[in-house]
């Protein structure tokens, strides 16, 4: 298992500053939602975190800082999964998932009986065994979500960074996704960062949550804590309540507005 330590992150594109030192500290086999409204730059820290984006201060993972690793070091410890994947229509499932275990090949790139127990392995933990020799192009959005999954399992890394894995979802495929992953850390003792716009899914799934405004930290803390009406409200521009759940987590509703109620009341 690998923690993850971010200290003083900024990040500028095209020289426009994103993150603002940004702090993050995951426990080691926990999951961390990252929240935010649009254009908060949550995904440009789960990039920084990957290694993908250059960033001043310094992030660690598993004690190793990642700005000094070797994307092959990068890739055995941190698998990343972007919103939009780029996944090849003609190749097939077991070729792709395959790809994960780039980082463990030797010189040659030969893969060894390890690797293919691993890749099998993998898509038996995904559902995917009969789907092995389907095109990607085939594939509905749930079935490809769980291919991407298989790869970053397959990947073995201790830290998955998920941005925004429930996208274009349905409800379904959202709570069958969400709950692979919280089995997958459970059982492969991952620690898991995402970015996350429904606000109550968050709540549910992630043991600590980060609030990030314009590229700024502006709350941390468990779910309780970070998700309340007033900072909702202030920071999303949105009229909801906040309901205690079942299970003592807060669940987030919109609230329609009245007809021939003013806006901003």
């Amino acid at each position: 298992m690998s923690a993850v330590k971010a200290v003083g992150v900024r990040v500028a594109l095209d020289r426009k500053p994103i993150l603002h030192g940004v702090d993050l500290a995951v426990a080691a086999g926990s999951w961390h939602a990252v929240l935010g409204p649009n254009g908060a730059g949550k995904s440009t820290l789960l990039k920084a975190i990957a290694g993908i984006l250059p960033h001043d201060g310094e992030i660690q993972v598993g004690g190793q800082i990642v700005g000094k690793l070797s994307a092959k070091q990068r890739a055995r410890l941190i698998a990343y999964l972007p919103q939009q994947p780029q996944l090849p229509g003609d190749m097939t499932v077991a070729e792709y998932v395959r790809l994960g275990r780039t980082p463990h090949l030797g010189y040659l790139g030969v893969e060894s009986g390890t690797d293919r127990v691993v890749v099998d392995s993998a898509l038996v933990r995904l559902d995917l065994t009969t789907f092995a020799a389907r095109r990607l192009g085939t594939l509905s959005g749930g079935e490809r979500q769980r291919v991407v999954l298989a790869r970053a399992l397959a990947q073995q890394a201790g830290v998955l960074l998920l941005d925004e894995p429930t996208t274009a979802l349905d409800l379904g495929h959202q709570q069958h996704v969400l709950d692979l992953v919280d089995e997958l850390r459970a059982s492969e003792g991952l620690t898991v960062i995402s970015t996350l716009h429904d606000l109550s899914l968050a709540a549910q799934y992630a043991d600590g949550l980060t609030l990030l405004v314009a590229g700024e930290a502006v709350a941390r803390g468990t779910a309780r804590e970070v998700l309340t009406e007033q900072r909702i409200a202030e920071h999303y521009g949105a009229r909801i309540r906040v309901f205690e759940g079942e299970d003592g987590r807060p669940v987030v509703h919109l609230i329609r507005r009245r007809r021939n109620e003013p806006h901003g009341e």
